[in-house]
């Protein structure tokens, strides 16, 4: 239960309190005063929507903090597990803080938590049930979700869907790879010719430029052997060799080498100069003996020059991306016969899943018809005692499971199974059962609402139920019934009603009234703990209004006893 709700700079309010009682608390009101920033402060703590114009004029940051006690085992597990605390008690704090620029700050017990941590810890421990939420009754999927929970069939409808979600993507995959499988084809087709034409050319990566090299050499081949040839015969051959020259002139110098150290380095490099020339010519004697012209070789590497050409002009301009590309291709190759075989294990998956989508959705229609066995005559008892006395309500299901003898379309599915539901009325004697939405009235679907609502409670499992003004559309005459079916819900949860009925108020184990005063200039809404006299004032006020009498106070008086003595009962 919510024990402690503390408020500070929220909207209107500047501090304040909120100790609450584990049954029914009830919040009252003038219109206008501020009600509805509790429901607003409790949506702030439980992670919804928030923006900067919720810090009070003048302030830097709102805060909302709620203090919990959480005796049910699997919720306080479900928190451990969304928070990853497992420090978590029986008691914990939730605290929410705004500041002036939109930031926004989440904590449970003193760690900081993400807003969507905190929403799914507060879907757990709150349900607000707003005054507009009778207008959702009237979407038949609504209703539905409404017979599921009421039924506990909610789990079975979420691993429904997680079938059907499976089921839809893999029927999309698999017409996606058949529809274009002559597509496919083509492009095995190509990706295999080219990957041959690649690997037949056996393409090494630096063979392109080894072959230009000697392309040129053996193009230029004859002034190569000539040139070669001349100065080899310069150097050794001819009768005037350069090599003989040269040993002629270190002859004349080593005759006065020793007179002269200048004349003796000289001398030495001359001979060091015929060492160089006697290498060079045999250099050159040994490439012109071995030079080798072979005409044909030169048409044989044109010819496999121009392979690597015509290569390079569909695959890439060198032989490293050719051969890149022959890699990509057969990557490519590969992952378009894996999806021919995908596409035949997809047509067994399918099937699988097409039975499991026809076994679970006969389980799920089975249990809503049982389901709204069981709830049609307690919501006529329930529209019965709401002043609807010749009312009559039933849940009409149209499922393609019975309509095809429990053998269905699986493409009659939705998500949430093979069905259809559809709340019908007749609020009067004579008329026929009609959908929720045709016939109904504002306090008419408001009184349908109240008693699912009354009947779905003993199902929830989230222990504190919000309602946040339930008797819209409903007068003052209801008032006193709907106080006692919200004071029968408070026995299994705790509820906190904003309400202007006495006849509601009445049934309250605890109520506050909330003011809004003007101090100094500034706006202020206050909220005050009522009991004896002041309790008794308020009451009499929600029936005459400020012109209060011994009268309305007599009849506020009465209200309070009865209430008291029927919820004893």
């Amino acid at each position: 239960m919510l024990q402690e709700l503390y408020i500070s700079n929220f909207v209107l309010i500047d501090k304040v309190t909120i100790t609450l009682c584990e049954r029914l608390n009830v919040f009252s009101g003038a219109t206008g005063v501020g009600k509805s920033m509790i429901i607003g402060a409790l949506n702030f703590i439980i992670g919804g929507r928030a923006t900067a114009d919720l810090v009070r004029s003048g302030k830097e940051e709102a805060t909302v903090i709620g203090k919990f006690s959480i005796t049910d085992g699997s919720l306080l597990m479900q928190i451990k597990k969304i928070s990853d605390n497992n420090t978590i008690e029986e008691e914990l704090l939730l605290q929410r803080s705004i500041d002036t620029n939109g930031r926004s700050r989440c904590r449970l017990n003193d760690f900081p938590i993400t807003v969507s941590m905190l929403k799914e810890i507060g879907e757990i421990l709150i349900n607000i049930h707003g005054q507009h939420e009778h207008e959702t009754l009237l979407h038949g999927i609504n209703q539905l979700y409404i017979l599921d929970d009421f039924g506990g069939i909610s789990p079975l409808r979420e691993q429904f869907a997680d079938i059907y979600q499976q089921f839809t993507e893999k029927t999309i995959l698999r017409d996606t790879l058949k529809s274009n499988q002559l597509e496919r084809g083509q492009k095995r087709d190509l990706y295999a010719f080219q990957i041959d034409e690649i690997d037949k050319a056996q393409l090494k990566a630096s063979e392109a430029e080894e072959l230009e090299k000697e392309k040129t050499l053996l193009s230029n081949a004859e002034k190569i052997y000539s040139t070669i040839s001349s100065c080899y015969s310069q150097l050794y051959e001819a009768s005037d060799a350069i090599l003989e020259r040269l040993k002629s002139v270190r002859r004349e110098l080593q005759s006065i080498a020793k007179l002269d150290d200048t004349l003796q380095k000289i001398f030495d490099d001359s001979t060091q100069s015929a060492y160089l020339m006697e290498d060079m010519a045999f250099s050159l004697g040994k490439y012109r003996d071995g030079f080798n012209y072979d005409p044909q070789r030169l048409e044989i590497i044109e010819e496999r020059l121009n392979t690597i050409r015509k290569l390079s002009s569909k695959y890439g301009s060198t032989i490293k991306e050719i051969l890149s590309y022959r890699d990509e291709a057969s990557e490519k190759l590969k992952l378009l016969s894996e999806e021919g075989a995908v596409a035949g294990n997809l047509d067994e998956e399918i099937h699988k899943l097409t039975n499991d989508l026809k076994q679970k959705g006969g389980e799920l229609t089975r249990k809503r018809l049982s389901t709204a066995e069981q709830l049609t005559p307690l919501i006529n008892k329930e529209l019965h005692d709401l002043g609807i006395p010749h009312g009559r309500f039933s849940v009409q299901l149209t499922s393609s499971f019975l309509h095809n003898h429990y053998d269905p379309q699986v493409s009659d599915a939705k998500r949430h199974g093979f069905d259809q539901v559809d709340f019908l009325i007749s609020p009067n004697p004579g008329e026929d059962l009609k959908p929720l939405k045709k016939i109904a009235s504002g306090g008419e679907i408001s009184r349908v609402m109240l008693a699912l609502k009354h009947q779905l409670a003993k199902a929830d499992k989230t222990p504190v139920l919000v309602f946040d003004e339930i008797d819209a559309n409903i007068g003052g005459r209801m008032g006193e019934v709907i106080g006692e079916k919200l004071s029968s819900i408070a026995r299994s949860h705790q509820v906190i009603c904003i309400t202007h009925l006495p006849q509601i108020a009445s049934y309250a184990d605890e109520q506050w009234k909330v003011h809004k005063v003007v101090k100094n200039g500034k706006t202020y809404s206050t909220i005050e703990n009522l009991s004896g006299k002041s309790r008794l004032e308020e009451i009499a006020e929600m029936i005459r209004g400020s012109e209060k009498t011994d009268i309305t106070r007599k009849q506020a008086q009465e209200m309070l006893r009865d209430a008291k003595r029927k919820v004893k009962n």
